[in-house]
């Protein structure tokens, strides 16, 4: 199987240039030379074969090979609002969320908040995106906003199926279906969880609370079961509709 390589920029001629972080990867680490083939993708939904005709130690160009390569994606729409669990779980919740096919990450400000990313991070959170992406052969990166307050997230997402998880909230056997709309939400609070307010809030918006366990999950953990189960549900959906 091909290594994979973050190739953005679109060609010119019929070239590829690699940024110079990929370019010392596939030179320095990895040691292609002119005439090995790799696979490179944009994280806009293209990938596809290419060979190496130029490398040093800063430059890597390459032409295309072949036919686009098609990936297997989720005809649901899912983004992951979450609050941000301490230390580095926020970094492994992110490479996760990336490998599971979760559209969309954004970083959720609550009452009960207690870790509030800054741009700095978020940058190089953008590089984690990338580096699981090259790992799960995913086409399109996934998206990571800026922090969102509760607020503005409850009154942002109205087009999309909500769901808001919750331990006292319907079990799986009961949540909302997912119908031709195909964009879901998922909110997940911080540890202390989503005070009253917010909660009430979110309800008189109609959003759907859900049970995502029997037990007290962490942040990270509860997100990425609740993507895991969202996104199962939904490719059962659209089986179920073929048929």
């Amino acid at each position: 199987m091909s290594q994979r390589f973050y190739c953005p920029d679109p060609p010119r001629d019929g070239r590829y240039q690699l940024p110079t972080d990929e370019a010392r990867h596939l030179a320095r680490v990895c040691r292609h030379v002119p005439g090995d083939r790799v696979e490179i993708f944009d994280g806009k939904g293209f990938a596809t074969t290419a060979l190496i005709v130029e490398i040093s130690k800063d430059s890597a160009v390459l032409v295309a090979q072949g036919l686009p390569i098609h990936e297997l994606t989720s005809p649901c729409s899912l983004t992951l609002a979450t609050a941000i669990p301490k230390g580095d779980r926020f970094d492994w919740l992110v490479e996760k969320a990336t490998e599971l096919g979760i559209t969309r990450l954004i970083p959720l400000v609550t009452e009960h908040s207690v870790v509030d990313p800054r741009d700095s991070k978020l940058a190089r959170l953008r590089r984690t995106i990338i580096e699981a992406s090259k790992q799960s052969r995913r086409n399109r990166l996934m998206v990571l906003d800026s922090p969102l307050s509760w607020v503005d997230l409850v009154r942002s997402a109205h087009q999309a199926v909500r769901l808001l998880a919750r331990p006292s909230g319907l079990p799986p056997g009961r949540w909302p279906r997912l119908d031709g709309r195909r964009d879901a939400v998922l909110a997940v609070g911080p540890e202390g969880g989503f005070s009253p307010g917010e909660e009430d809030l979110a309800l008189a918006a109609g959003w759907h609370p859900i049970r995502l366990s029997t037990h007290i999950l962490r942040v990270e953990t509860a997100g990425l079961a609740g993507a895991a189960a969202i996104l199962a549900r939904c490719e059962e959906r659209a089986v179920d509709e073929l048929d």
